[in-house]
């Protein structure tokens, strides 16, 4: 305390024992002992009032960075909104011409069908079926020239 050391406050206390007298130097050491004590206390208090000033204003200026920052950050976030819009609307009208042109398409190919209708699997058979007899009929032929012969 105060860059005393334990020798010197020895030393300090001896004096103070020799001129004063053993009475008087417990009075005045009680005396001194109150002293220190509340100037402590008011020192601590200072301290903390002091402590409590600077962290008020470190919260303002975290608050005032905040709400600039908060500002930046609601900017930077409507302009991307606004960039996600309009490429939502890009895509809409991509994905509506793609169907415009599939509808297109879909109506020209019910178009053809319609004017070359597709075979029934019936009519396929039947196809299949005159094909094979026709086979049938040239290897019965070709057999009858060669039996022939």
């Amino acid at each position: 305390m105060f860059g005393i050391g334990s020798t010197e406050l020895l030393v300090i206390l001896l004096v103070g024992l020799i001129v004063l007298g053993p009475k008087s130097l417990a009075s005045i050491s009680r005396t001194i002992g109150k002293v220190v004590g509340e100037f402590r206390r008011v020192s601590t208090d200072f301290q903390r009032t002091l402590n409590a000033e600077v962290a008020a204003e470190e919260d303002a200026e975290k608050m005032a960075k905040m709400n600039s920052e908060e500002k930046a950050k609601q900017q930077q976030e409507s302009e991307e909104d606004a960039k996600r819009k309009e490429q939502i609307a890009a895509r809409k009208e991509a994905a509506i011409q793609k169907a415009q042109q599939a509808k297109a398409k879909n109506q020209e190919e019910q178009a053809k069908t319609k004017q070359n209708p597709p075979e029934s699997p019936f009519e396929k058979a039947i196809k299949a079926a005159h094909v094979e007899a026709e086979a049938f009929e040239k290897s019965q032929e070709k057999q009858s020239t060669k039996s022939a012969s």
